[in-house]
């Protein structure tokens, strides 16, 4: 580590000299430091990766790294080193899309500029020809509507905006390009024995809306392949909101509040409650609210909360069960709250069974 964080050996220097000048040796020592610069350091990986941007993202380099991954013969090294890649890659695309996205705002802003100026002439060219009562009378028309039209203008357009909806509003390049790499997992060609169905199942999860609307767009501009996913992904959410369905059923007919509540607990440790589980018990909360069947409303917002609640205890780690909390929950001080507890040291109680001389058994708390 110390001939690491020392001057010893330049990576930038080395990379910026041609092939022929630099001996194969050196290259591969001064890789293996800067990879270890990367593996060894305290700060979060992606901290250090765009700290070192140029270098990571070099194509000699991202090479290097990927033959020494398949070179490598223990396994818990190739997954770390293969994590590395991937989030070395994930940052390089975030950066590309980033600069891409303020590439095209800067185009925008210029075109707009550039047609600000175009209407501001032409409109200055009509005025130089206009009559000295032609120019009182505008004059006198703007002094007079100028502001009403503008508030009617400036109406109409937040109530344009307002009526676009998020299907309606426009795929831009950047979110195209950010599912690029998602569309080759779901997409054709699949390997042998992969069909729709089978992708759209191992892959439902990641099928968020901004996704369906770019695979629609493909599909309306004659993607077969995105055709049949949305297909697939069609008959597969009628088959969760049917299991769904099923499930509550089974709820619902334990018919005391508390056996209902036991009912939501078997079926947490069963697997069986996901999305369209809780937007079922969702949208049953709304009717009967809407009826005006409050005790029913409260009844279904009741399971909904602690059918959330049971799912995530069966979430993999801690962090992922606070994070779902923290996004369900509206209310800042309870968000608050909820860190707080988390991240307050727990006292534990030691509880030990002692025996005495006389062969006694007690417990003792520490």
């Amino acid at each position: 580590m110390d001939e690491v964080n020392s001057d010893a050996f330049d990576l930038t220097s080395l990379l910026q000299n041609d092939d022929d000048e630099v001996s194969t040796s050196e290259m591969e020592k001064a890789y293996e430091m800067f990879l270890g610069q990367l593996v060894f350091s305290s700060n979060d990986p992606r901290i250090d990766i765009m700290e070192n941007y140029d270098l990571c993202v070099d194509p000699k380099w991202i090479s290097w790294l990927e033959r020494k991954i398949g070179n490598t013969r223990d396994v818990e090294e190739k997954m770390a080193l293969k994590d590395l890649s991937d989030m070395i890659m994930d940052v390089k695309k975030r950066v590309e899309l980033s600069k891409a996205a303020e590439e095209r705002k800067a185009l925008e802003a210029e075109e707009a500029e550039k047609n600000r100026i175009a209407a501001a002439e032409a409109e200055m060219e009509k005025g130089r020809v206009m009559s000295g009562t032609d120019v009182l009378k505008k004059a006198a028309a703007v002094d007079n509507a100028g502001v009403i039209n503008m508030a009617k203008e400036q109406d109409a357009d937040q109530q344009q905006q307002k009526k676009k909806t998020f299907y309606e509003m426009e795929l831009t390049p950047e979110i195209r390009m950010s599912y690029e790499e998602m569309c080759q997992k779901v997409l054709p060609p699949y390997k042998p024995g992969d069909t729709p169905a089978s992708i759209v199942f191992n892959f439902y999860d990641q099928f968020d809306a901004q996704f369906i609307k770019v695979l629609n767009e493909r599909a309306d501009n004659g993607d077969t392949g995105a055709k049949d996913v949305l297909a697939a992904l069609a008959m597969e959410q009628q088959k969760r909101v049917n299991a769904a369905t099923v499930a509550l059923k089974e709820v619902l007919s334990k018919g005391d509040p508390m056996r209902m509540e036991g009912a939501i607990v078997k079926l947490a440790k069963e697997g069986r409650i996901d999305e369209p589980f809780l937007l079922l018990l969702e949208a049953n909360a709304d009717q009967a609210m809407a009826a005006g069947a409050t005790g029913p409303a409260q009844l279904m917002r009741k399971l909904r909360s602690r059918a959330m609640s049971e799912k995530d205890k069966q979430s993999a780690t801690k962090e992922i069960k606070l994070l779902r909390q923290l996004l369900r929950e509206s209310d800042s001080n309870a968000r608050e709250q909820l860190l707080t507890d988390a991240f307050t040291p727990k006292e534990s109680l030691i509880v030990s069974i002692l025996m005495d001389e006389h062969n006694h058994f007690y417990v003792c708390c520490v």
